[in-house]
């Protein structure tokens, strides 16, 4: 069975691979992994110029 992940931007799924984005950790050394569609991908890395 193949997992199709959510985009949790546009929260559409993903049909081909997208990104992964990693948050800082916490206090207790975890972390919150949030999957982006190639779209939403591009303006993020954009928003960074």
């Amino acid at each position: 069975m193949t997992i199709k992940p959510i985009c949790d931007k546009c929260k559409k799924e993903l049909n081909e691979f997208g990104g992964i984005l990693l948050s800082p950790p916490n206090k207790n050394n975890e972390i919150k992994k949030f999957h982006l569609c190639k779209s939403c991908y591009e303006k993020v890395i954009n928003s960074f110029d």
